[in-house]
């Protein structure tokens, strides 16, 4: 790849990234007020109307990289592309809110800002037809997949001893043991001296 490709390439991954980190939270909270405010069915009409808009603001990113990814070459062939990157980016983001929880803390609003962008742009990244990049959006996926089976349960190990030494120091007085096996009776009985 020359470096006129290079930075082609570079900054159509830095486009849908920021055009996808800037968009979706909008699109995430104005369906939950949406939802918040009439139930699930008021979204459904947001959510229609935003997809579209959503798969339009992909294709106007895609401009830039017409000589770099085929797929982005014509209008028809971009909308497509835009497209296969909402679909595949979503998956990412839906995959990563499931994978890491509300036990994973993931930093600062800003940064979970800048977090929501990176799934649309590994997604873009398949479609550059350079192996460097397709290789580099597997291992930034490997990253991901790997930092989120290990962080995550860690954090929420932490989280489960912190709470238990809150527990403990409201009520010295008691020893916590554990929760007991499910189907056991549990009796608690305080003596206070």
């Amino acid at each position: 790849m020359t470096s006129g490709r290079g930075v082609l390439t570079a900054l159509h991954l830095f486009l849908v990234w920021a055009t996808m980190a800037a968009a979706m939270p909008v699109l995430g909270f104005e369906l939950v007020v949406t939802a918040w405010g009439g139930g699930a069915g008021a979204a459904v009409p947001v959510l229609a109307l935003s997809v579209p808009l959503m798969v339009g603001l992909l294709a106007m990113a895609g401009i830039p990289a017409r000589t770099v990814v085929p797929l982005c070459g014509s209008v028809r062939r971009r909308l497509g592309w835009a497209a296969m990157v909402f679909a595949l980016g979503t998956l990412g983001v839906l995959a990563g809110l499931s994978a890491y929880g509300g036990d994973v803390d993931l930093g600062s609003a800003g940064t979970r800002v800048a977090l929501t962008g990176v799934p649309y742009a590994v997604a873009a990244a398949f479609f550059v037809p350079s192996r460097w990049v397709r290789l580099g959006a597997v291992a930034a996926l490997a990253a991901g997949v790997v930092y989120g089976g290990s962080i995550g349960p860690v954090q929420a190990q932490q989280r489960r001893h912190a709470a238990e030494i809150a527990r403990y120091r409201e009520h010295p007085e008691l020893l916590y043991l554990g929760a007991p096996p499910p189907g056991i009776p549990v009796q608690f009985t305080c003596a206070r001296t």
